[in-house]
């Protein structure tokens, strides 16, 4: 066998011989999807009416949110809120802060006397979860610059990439002052809801 076949030879086997090793190996790897099982809230810092985490009532499985009023004037007070709080509900289901509650709300800072009292949690287009927590008639008002109220979310499917991004945002707000009959609206500052 002349050298030139010689050398053609021994490049097809060591050719053939690597496609060999690659099948073997299972040909490239493939990128595996690691998938959420808990939620993560990330708060924006701002001395405003805001939504904060409430580590103590959080679990692996349910993240508590509480709607904070600003702290900057101590002597700002209300009777009551309502807020709207919109998310995809493909991905996050609104729940019970605990689970013997009777409504998707949790009072924060109201004295709501007896019964009947003024606490709903409504979810509406299944998107929209409506808060209302007040006091009734003209009492004395609530410091805003504590929890006003709180909201429990949960991952809905366990199909959700970690990583992703959840939309979260207030639809609405309005705060009732202790001193008169009208509700003022405000804004709310929402931070980032991640899928871990």
């Amino acid at each position: 066998m002349k050298n030139s076949s010689i050398s053609s030879f021994v490049m097809r086997g060591a050719a053939g011989l690597a496609l060999v090793g690659m099948a073997a190996c299972g040909g490239s790897k493939k990128d595996t999807i690691t998938y959420a099982t808990r939620l993560e809230y990330s708060g924006i810092i701002a001395d405003d009416y805001r939504l904060e985490t409430d580590k103590a009532r959080s679990t692996d499985k349910k993240l508590v949110l509480e709607l904070w009023g600003p702290a900057r004037n101590t002597q700002l007070t209300a009777r009551g809120v309502f807020f709207g709080l919109k998310t995809d509900p493909s991905m996050v289901s609104f729940a019970k802060v605990d689970a013997s509650d009777a409504e998707l709300a949790q009072n924060g800072a109201f004295d709501l006397g007896p019964e009947p009292r003024l606490l709903k949690g409504v979810v509406s287009g299944a998107d929209t979860l409506n808060v209302l927590v007040s006091q009734k008639g003209h009492g004395n008002g609530q410091r805003v610059s504590q929890a006003l109220a709180r909201v429990a979310l949960e991952l809905s499917s366990a199909a959700v990439p970690s990583g992703t991004k959840i939309p979260l945002s207030i639809t609405e707000a309005m705060v009732l002052p202790y001193d008169s009959g009208a509700s003022a609206p405000v804004t709310v500052q929402v931070g980032t809801l991640t899928a871990r």
